[in-house]
């Protein structure tokens, strides 16, 4: 049985984050009502820490409650309204295609077509 209480979203969006008096970029991984997941830079936030987003005119603060290296998960003080949910997620209906990126957001060449599918018999 999963601990989550709501449905994440898949995000992948930069936004602006500040702890403990510090500034830095991460990006938003995903997202729900209660809380995200940050990937941030490397050992910048602690369990505890009270992080404040921001993402254009939404922001959001919220307390890590576990971290690794290069990501956190915050529990959001306040529940986002599930329509600003929607807005940070990735939402297939906008339209653009989605084309396979790397980590640093460039598209991936298209594999050529005798790569494209494995042999059943090898």
């Amino acid at each position: 049985m999963s601990r989550r209480q709501h449905e994440r979203v898949s995000s992948e969006r930069q936004v602006e984050c500040r702890a403990d008096g510090r500034n830095f970029t991460s990006i938003l991984y995903n997202v729900s009502i209660s809380g995200c997941l940050l990937e941030i830079p490397l050992n910048r936030l602690v369990e505890g820490d009270r992080v404040h987003i921001k993402d254009g005119n939404i922001r959001m603060s919220g307390i890590v409650v576990w971290q690794d290296e290069r990501n956190a998960g915050l529990r959001f003080d306040q529940p986002l309204h599930e329509a600003v949910v929607r807005f940070l997620g990735y939402d297939p209906a906008k339209g653009d295609p989605v084309l396979p990126t790397d980590r640093f957001g460039r598209v991936l060449p298209r594999l050529p077509r005798s790569d494209r599918h494995i042999s059943d018999n090898g």
